[in-house]
């Protein structure tokens, strides 16, 4: 069965403290404080009216604290005949005198529902005695519920302790009271909504908002303005069910004389002090036709010279029959929507579907419409058209390739009502097959793939077919290429070989093999300064090989490495470094002159010896600007040499240095023009 609850046990309006067998609460009125208690379980009520309790105040805003003994009897229920001489017209004296002094059911004890019985027979009585000790405070007195302490100020801070007399089972519950916070007022009734019913008008209110404030209701009703009429001869208690609590209170008036007649209404607060709201939030509602016209009852969808057309018949018995709305759905699954505006007239028993969405699925119901608004609706129907003709194929493929590989592809939304969706296909090259990436058709005009980047390939390639409702698949597309961005670095550079003397430093080096190789750099370092320092860069297509540094000095040691940067400005790994040492040797005289003639594809090149004897000289030639390069030697005894190996039409410059047979050699002196060779 449902139980009362007992609203007392968490209905605090100042503060309180519980014992395990007592709840207490506190109010604060202007002339005194109230202060309520009651039993917290039944064997704990079963007790209380055996032994009683007695109450203390403790004035916590005195130097002293004493306890001081309120009651001069215990205080608990009062008898059977003293319940009858002080309350002889009280409404609720007859239920709380059953309660307390009725006869008890005597269970067989073979029989399990006899004990059941009789054991919600005493949690009802101690229900109860809670409920109308909180509705009526002359309950609460003959109950031992209750006590009035007058023997207050207006600034005290107050301690009350509700204490058992059971010598078994002693215990303590406290509230307390600080007076200076000010004093308490009965709360308004709860504010509430109306649910128009047919025939009734359901009154809610939230439970979460009243919950501790009330323990019962007193609904009222008026109409045209009239005095408050109360509907119920006694309070009104909601319940919670076995599941527990509902969000909001109900409570149904079931006496209304028509439909569509006014009624405001409002809910009066009882609270656990047995203090009545005054004042409560008013709601005016009335009783609404809400039964629904018989179901329209499908009968066909039919194609009908290229349109669909829905049948159906209506049942007799819609009296108040307003009109039918069509709706339909492209999607078993899907919102149905309206096919007209307004309502068909209540003689209509078939609608023609001109809309232009045809192709694809079609699903139909109708809607019964009474004159106050309420609906019945009919099963679904389904119609289709036959579809052969494909849609046109996507157009104006754009998209983009980021640095994480992430592909972007995306198309105008074709002009068909009925495309379903769109595959992508790719391939790596344009002559291959193109492979399906998206075995269901996307709905979305934008598609979305990753690919690696570090590949032989540098193009990756797109097309777009359109598929409409009947799987009906359009050509494929314009194929769409994307050029992948370029993350690989080019392979380093190789020194080859090198030749070192007290000015220069030539180096040989095979240059990286990469096809998009844009430019190579050459870095230096010395010892003097760890630095990496850029010596000279050229771009690819000029095709160098080899370098003459001229700007080092001599005693020193350097360190050279080559890199490679491709188009995307990738840089490839540093080659091996490559160590050299130039040493401080004694400066030689130099040759003083040099000059160089043109002759039929040959030049010759003239010098004037240096004046201490020389060895051999060393020739160097440079083409258009280039470094020069040791080309060939001449004995000690020369002083010219003729170039017959002249590599083709260019600009031409010459140097000789002079070679000493102690190692030793001079700087390299260069003639001072050039040479022009056809």
């Amino acid at each position: 069965m449902r139980y009362i609850q007992l609203l007392l046990v968490c209905a605090i309006t100042v503060g309180s403290a519980s014992a395990q067998s007592l709840r207490s609460i506190a109010y604060n009125a202007k002339d005194s404080i109230v202060v309520r208690w009651a039993p917290s379980t039944i064997e704990a009520w079963e007790r209380f009216n055996r032994y009683g309790c007695r109450i203390e105040r403790i004035d916590v805003s005195s130097k002293e604290r004493l306890a001081t003994i309120l009651n001069t009897d215990t205080l608990k229920p009062i008898s059977l005949e003293a319940l009858k001489q002080r309350l002889p017209q009280n409404t609720y004296a007859p239920i709380i005198a059953q309660a307390l002094y009725g006869k008890d059911m005597a269970p067989n004890t073979s029989d399990l529902r006899a004990q059941m019985d009789a054991a919600d027979q005493v949690a009802l009585r101690w229900s109860l005695c809670g409920l109308y000790a909180d509705i009526d405070p002359a309950i609460a007195n003959a109950l031992g519920y209750r006590w009035v302490d007058k023997d207050v100020n207006a600034t005290g801070y107050y301690l009350y302790r509700v204490i058992t007399l059971d010598p078994e089972r002693w215990d303590t519950a406290m509230v307390a009271v600080d007076r200076k916070q000010g004093f308490d007022a009965v709360p308004h009734g709860p504010s509430v909504t109306a649910l128009e019913k047919e025939g009734s008008i359901a009154l809610r209110w939230e439970r979460e908002l009243v919950f501790g404030s009330f323990s019962a209701y007193w609904i009222e009703r008026r109409q045209n303005n009239a005095p408050w009429q109360r509907l119920n001869n006694v309070p009104f208690v909601p319940m919670d069910n076995e599941r527990g609590a509902a969000p909001y209170y109900t409570y149904t008036d079931t006496t209304i004389a028509r439909d569509y007649t006014a009624y405001d209404y409002r809910v009066i607060g009882i609270t656990p002090f047995g203090m009545v709201s005054t004042e409560a939030p008013m709601v005016s509602a009335m009783g609404r036709d809400r039964t629904a016209p018989p179901s329209p009852e499908m009968k066909a969808v039919k194609d009908e010279n290229g349109r669909l057309v829905v049948h159906w018949e209506q049942p007799a018995g819609a009296t108040d029959l307003k009109g039918f709305r069509v709706e339909k759905t492209h999607h078993a699954q899907a919102a149905y929507v309206p096919l007209h505006r307004g309502l068909l007239p209540p003689s209509a028993r078939q609608f023609a579907d001109t809309s232009k969405f045809l192709i694809a699925e079609n699903h139909f119901r109708v809607w019964a419409v009474d004159t106050s608004g309420n609906e019945s609706v009919s099963l679904s129907g389904y119609g289709t058209l036959v579809d052969s003709i494909a849609p046109a194929p996507p157009a104006n493929l754009h998209g983009s390739i980021d640095t994480a590989g992430v592909v972007t592809v995306h198309w105008p939304l074709g002009k068909e009502n009925d495309i379903l969706g769109y595959r992508v296909f790719f391939a790596n090259a344009a002559d291959h097959n193109f492979n399906n990436l998206s075995p269901e058709p996307i709905q979305d005009t934008v598609f979305s793939d990753t690919i690696p980047l570090r590949t032989l390939t540098k193009h990756i390639y797109y097309r777009v077919v359109a598929v409409d409702r009947n799987f009906n698949h359009s050509a494929m597309s314009a194929t769409l290429t994307l050029l992948k961005p370029d993350v690989v670095a080019p392979v380093a550079p190789v020194f080859e070989r090198y030749a070192v003397s007290d000015s220069s430093v030539v180096l040989h080096f095979v240059p990286s093999s990469s096809s998009d190789v844009a430019r190579h750099r050459l870095l230096r370092r010395s010892d003097r300064d760890t630095t990496w320092r850029e010596v000279t860069a050229w771009a690819t297509h000029e095709d160098r090989r080899t370098w003459t540094d001229r700007t080092v000095e001599a005693p020193s040691a350097y360190t050279y490495v080559m890199l490679a940067m491709d188009s995307a400005d990738n840089a490839s790994p540093r080659s091996v470094p490559l160590e050299v040492r130039l040493n401080a040797q004694p400066q030689r005289p130099a040759v003083d002159a040099v000059f160089a003639t043109p002759m039929d594809q040959m030049v010759q090149v003239r010098w004037t010896a240096p004046p201490k004897p020389v060895k051999h000289y060393v020739i160097y030639r440079s083409k258009n600007g280039t470094p020069g390069t040791s080309i060939a030697s001449a004995t000690a005894d020369a002083t010219t040499y003729t170039d017959i190996r002249v590599p083709g039409k260019g600009s031409y410059r010459y140097a000789v240095k002079a070679v000493y047979a102690d190692g030793g050699s001079s700087r390299i002196v260069e003639m001072g023009g050039s040479v022009e060779m056809p």
